[in-house]
This record gives C-alpha cells, sequence and structure tokens, in this order.
C-alpha cells in the first residue's frame, strides 16, 4: 500500500502504517575491499558514502518475537480483526516496505523506541532485523566488514531513544575506520528561538501556574512534537477508521504508548467517535488529575539530563538584561542539544 505523506513507511505500510515517523536518513554505506584496493584512513566516509543512493526491500513480521520473546499480536493491546480466515492471518502479519538503506534504518531505530528503559513496540526487533539483512545482502566482498548505527535522540542523555544496527561489530583488535554524519528524521524540528523564549517564561511563571518552570514549558513543545511524529493526525485518524490490518496495529501503537507514560487512552480511540487528535492530546498531558502524560515525563527527564544541565547553566548566566550576543549564545545551546528531528548514523569499516 502506497500512501501519501507517510510517516516512517514501516506504519504507513502496514497500517497505513506502523505509523512510526518518517524519517530520512543518509545511509550509511558500504564500501566493498579488493585485495587490489588499499583502504586509507578516509575508508570510514567512502563507506559512508558508498550506498547513499541504494534501495533495498525489506519483510517482517509483526507476530515475529522480539529479544525477550514476547510478541506484539500476543499482547492485550493488540486487537486482531473479526472473522479472520486462519489461513489468511500469517500473510497479514508479513509486511513488506522498501526505500532507500538509509531511511529503512532509520526507521528501524525509531521503530526501536525505547522509554525509561521499557521497549515500546514489540514488533521493532524484526524490523531491524529484516533491515540488517537488506544491507547485508548489498555488500557482496565486504566480508562482514562493516557496522552501521542509527541512533535517534531528542535531547543529549534522554531516556526517549531509538537504536538500530547493521552489520557485526568491529573486533578490539582491528584498526577501525569510523565517519559520522546528522541527517534528518521526523519528528518536525523545533525552532531554538522558540524554546529558549518558552522557556524564559516558563521561568516566570506564577505560583500555581500549570507550568512550574522552563523545564515544563519546553517539554510540552518537546513531546508534543513527538507524539504528532509518531502519530500524525491526519493519518493516524484514517486507520483508526478502517477496517484493515492497519487498525489493529495503531491501536496498539497507541495502547503500548500510552501504557509506558500511565495514561488511559482506550476511550479517544475505539468506536465510532475515535478521534486522534483527542487521542494525541491523551497521550501529551492526560484525562484525569492523576495522569501525567508524556509532557511530564519529558519534563523531568530533561530537567535532569545532560541537556537540562547545559540549559539551566546557561540560563542561570544570564544577564537580567542580556545584551544580543548574550540572548544568541543562550539560544545557541538550545540546539546544540535538543535535535528531535535528527538521526545520528555512524558506519565502521576495518580490513
Amino acid at each position: 500500500m502506497v500512501v501519501p505523506d507517510r510517516a516512517i513507511s514501516t506504519v504507513m505500510d502496514v497500517s497505513l502504517a506502523l505509523l512510526i515517523i518518517s524519517a530520512t536518513v543518509l545511509l550509511i554505506g558500504t564500501y566493498v575491499h579488493t585485495e587490489t584496493e588499499s583502504i586509507d584512513s578516509e575508508r570510514g566516509d567512502h563507506a559512508l558514502q558508498s550506498l547513499s543512493g541504494s534501495t533495498v526491500t525489506i519483510t517482517y513480521d509483526i507476530s515475529e518475537p522480539n529479544e525477550a520473546g514476547e510478541r506484539a499480536t500476543d499482547s492485550e493491546h493488540y486487537e486482531p480483526l473479526d472473522d479472520l480466515d486462519p489461513d489468511d492471518v500469517g500473510e497479514l502479519y508479513e509486511i513488506t516496505t522498501y526505500g532507500s538503506a538509509m531511511d529503512v534504518l532509520a526507521e528501524a531505530a525509531q521503530t526501536n523506541l525505547v522509554i525509561n528503559d521499557t521497549e515500546v513496540w514489540a514488533y521493532g526487533h524484526s524490523v531491524e532485523q529484516s533491515v540488517d539483512g537488506a544491507i547485508q545482502d548489498r555488500l557482496v566482498g565486504s566480508d562482514g566488514r562493516t557496522f552501521t548505527v542509527a541512533t535517534w535522540e531528542p535531547y543529549d542523555g534522554a531516556a526517549i531513544t531509538g537504536t538500530a544496527t547493521a552489520g557485526n561489530t568491529p573486533p578490539h583488535t582491528e584498526d577501525v575506520s569510523s565517519a559520522s554524519i546528522e541527517v534528518s528524521a521526523n519528528p518536525d524540528s523545533l525552532e531554538a528561538e522558540h524554546l529558549a523564549t518558552k522557556f524564559e517564561v516558563g521561568e516566570t511563571a506564577s505560583p500555581g501556574d500549570s507550568i512550574e518552570d522552563g523545564f515544563d514549558a519546553i517539554g510540552r513543545e518537546i513531546a508534543e512534537t513527538i507524539i504528532e511524529g509518531y502519530f500524525p493526525p491526519t493519518q493516524t485518524q484514517y486507520t483508526l477508521e478502517s477496517s484493515l490490518t492497519e487498525t489493529a496495529v495503531t491501536l496498539y501503537n497507541y495502547r503500548q504508548l500510552a501504557d509506558v507514560v500511565g495514561v488511559d487512552i482506550d476511550d479517544s480511540i475505539r468506536g465510532p467517535d475515535a478521534n486522534a487528535a483527542q487521542a494525541n492530546q491523551v497521550l501529551l498531558e492526560g484525562e484525569t488529575a492523576d495522569e501525567t502524560g508524556l509532557e511530564d515525563f519529558v519534563a523531568d527527564d530533561l530537567r535532569d539530563s545532560p541537556a537540562g544541565e547545559e540549559i539551566r547553566k546557561a540560563y542561570d548566566d544570564l544577564d537580567e538584561s542580556p545584551s544580543d550576543d548574550e540572548t544568541e549564545a543562550f539560544e545557541a545551546v538550545f540546539d546544540e542539544t535538543i535535535a528531535t528531528d535528527t538521526v545520528d548514523v555512524t558506519v565502521q569499516t576495518w580490513d
């Protein structure tokens, strides 16, 4: 199934699909070494560039177990279709998608979402394994001497992250050449100037306000961007109203994330009144007084993270009436420590 403006193809192809963020990652290429070629100190750069235009096809199974033996389809959060012919079940669980090797590796990283050491979606392992196999098939002649890792981390030291690898880790005894690059991904970017302003406003909040400090203010911005990256409202609404396999996957995705965050989301995603925008709001801030939502998690995590420490120090160093240069320096801290729209890719090669 091909859908315009898709979120991560993995999700949108299954559900319109796995509703995971779309990412554009510049691959990780693979440098094929022959006996007549020497590998110089720049071989990591060569590897990074060599397959940037390659296209791969992957097929993964959402019913495959992860490394802990857990299956998405065994979860209480997975709701299979009614009146399904048993002979058709296996085929419906298999998802085939394609794209540049960079795109699919980034998708695998973001599908492998981990929050506070908890894996959110069990099928992420199957996606990663399929991507690894597809990339290795492109490396005829490399003898397995390439290792690539893609990592998504919305801010430095975040407890929200996603990682995927392709290839085998290099031996400790080998001379390794590495090259890294930051590449675009979804969620959307957050402007440093906007975040700096939000932080300053949050720091001057009145007692009793729902926002207590600057981290509460920017935590909401970051959390909202993450949620809409995984669940684009228009596309997600379509899947909630569908009667196909994508509905089951979308419900599973929502429920798993809601469970990790600690909110009850079913009223917003079930029945004729299912509403993706409302569901996203519940994920963001909770629905009842005893629910917090992702915004509070991000604010608390950011406050104690390396990114938060840098932001706090920079704010405390600001003069009461900062100059333009001081303001720009403060904004630069946000640009350096918060990157919701970036996937980091590193490729390593060795003899």
